[in-house]
């Protein structure tokens, strides 16, 4: 299905760029006779339909050619991280082939006894390729089969590995182009990793789907992403808050002209306030937010009215609710769980939720927790985590999270248990902070919003929070101040 679908665009727009690299672009006809060349390669490698095969390789005109050459052969196309080690939920997966750097296959054939063959993809010579014997020929229809594995990022407990069809691969990113109104003359961007399934649908089959232009950089460099969305005249802008944020720090002396974008996106973790601001201060331009997560495929939300803080609003293809401990439906400014409806979903997507692990009855159950406005939009508050118990009382971190970050100089928080177990156990934070911000200041804002034995009794400043590969916090990694070592020009309060 996604090869039919690649050839149909490069019948249709065979001239038009498809996509944008470092070092070269290609159209959609380039891409395809690539591809073609790559297919017709793997497919002498005589492995079996949803063969594992291993993608390490950066955003980049390669990557778009690895994996729809996997898919035109029906392998499980399983993309990853090119730097760093194999996962080893990817691993026991046993892949056969394996494609990257000569360092990244190194590190596959160590992780992966099982590889029948590895491809190099390098800087200098891109995907080594030799000119096939017979050109390329698709044996079969590849409908049901799972032609995607992509891992979650571990933020929810163990990571997981999710396999996706062809089916629901096309299915999810033809409604994702709907809800967000993307054309064939939008020009998308991105810097993220293609090892998840958010930079998949959006990145990769969103334009296949459309037929549209995407931009893509290895890595992400501020001044650089500013110039290649000026020069490329990028329509669209879907990436992490991360990203906005050092977007918005290029000094306002140097000039960067973004009106090219018509629609900015956020997704895959918290966007702050701080940051929102900041952003549209600089550009005029405001950042609407996307809301999903791996082990809820395909449901997700978007904030289509524009609303600021919204993920999106309970109505739309995924109809959303929030639920107490008890399973009733919260009311207006009520936190609690934050769930999807699969009664309320159209019939084509119910099939994908039988066996998911996160359903309890008619909900599938996110693990975040969240609140909506009297309007009906959502908000999500944070992680639904361990509970910290102060003097018999039960704090929910999130709402403390929720409440510092609601701060519009504080740009990312996490809060912690001081002394966990003990009797005098007390709500911590770690705080990263807008140029200006006093303990004072901030200690004052907790105790007019929260109730007192909520408030933070120590509160640390730090100029970052880890992540994780995937650019998330992972919470469970903190448990104390001693996680957080000082460096220069940082401090307590």
């Amino acid at each position: 299905m996604i090869y039919r679908l690649l050839k149909r665009q490069a019948q249709t727009h065979a001239d038009k760029v498809a996509v944008v690299g470092e070092r070269r672009a290609l159209t959609y006809r380039g891409l395809l006779a690539e591809v073609d060349s790559a297919a017709a390669l793997l497919q002498g490698f005589g492995f079996e339909a949803e063969a594992p095969v291993l993608i390490g390789i950066p955003p980049s005109p390669e990557f778009y050619i690895a994996f729809f050459a996997a898919c035109a052969v029906g392998a499980t196309a399983i993309p990853v991280l090119p730097s760093g080690k194999i996962p080893q939920q990817i691993a026991k997966l046993k892949p056969v082939l394996a494609l990257g750097d000569r360092a990244f296959l190194e590190r596959a054939a160590s992780a992966c006894g099982g590889l029948r063959g590895t491809i190099v993809c390098d800087e200098k010579n891109g995907l080594r390729i030799p000119a096939a014997g017979r050109p390329f020929a698709r044996r079969r229809s590849i409908r049901g089969e799972r032609v995607v594995a992509v891992s979650s990022s571990g933020t929810t407990g163990e990571p997981t590995v999710t396999l996706q069809s062809a089916e629901l691969l096309l299915q999810r990113a033809e409604l994702k182009a709907a809800v967000v109104g993307i054309a064939p003359e939008d020009v998308l961007w991105s810097s993220r990793p293609f090892n998840n399934g958010s930079s998949i649908n959006n990145h990769v089959m969103v334009p296949l789907v459309k037929g549209c232009k995407i931009v893509v950089h290895e890595k992400f460099e501020r001044f650089k992403a500013a110039e290649a969305i000026v020069r490329e005249r990028v329509t669209i802008l879907y990436t992490v808050a991360f990203v906005f944020e050092l977007l918005a720090s290029i000094p306002a002396s140097i000039p960067v002209d973004l009106s090219s974008l018509r629609l900015c996106i956020s997704g895959g973790g918290p966007l702050s306030k701080s940051v929102y601001d900041r952003f549209y201060a600089r550009f005029g331009i405001g950042i609407r937010q996307r809301y999903g997560a791996t082990q809820i495929i395909p449901a997700f939300t978007y904030n289509l009215a524009g609303v600021p803080g919204a993920v999106g609003q309970l109505s739309g293809p995924f109809p959303a609710a929030v639920l107490d401990e008890r399973g009733r439906e919260l009311g207006p400014e009520e936190m609690g769980e934050v769930v999807f409806d699969v009664s309320k979903f159209a019939p084509r997507w119910k099939k994908w939720f039988k066996e998911n692990p996160h359903r309890r009855g008619k909900y599938i159950y996110t693990g975040d927790l969240g609140q909506i406005d009297a309007a009906g939009n959502l908000y999500i508050v944070g992680r639904k985590s361990a509970l910290i118990k102060v003097g018999g009382n039960r704090v929910e971190p999130a709402e403390v999270e929720n409440t510092l970050r609601a701060h519009p100089k504080v740009v990312e928080a996490l809060a912690f248990p001081l002394r966990a177990g003990e009797a005098d156990e007390a709500v911590g934070a770690i705080v990263v902070r807008a140029p200006g911000l006093t303990p004072a200041e901030l200690q004052s804002w907790c105790a007019e919003r929260l109730d007192g034995y909520k408030c933070p009794r120590k509160i640390l400043f730090r100029q970052s929070l880890p992540r994780n590969p995937h650019g998330k916090v992972v919470p469970a990694v903190f448990r104390s101040a001693d996680s957080f070592p000082r460096v220069g020009g940082e401090g307590d309060a």
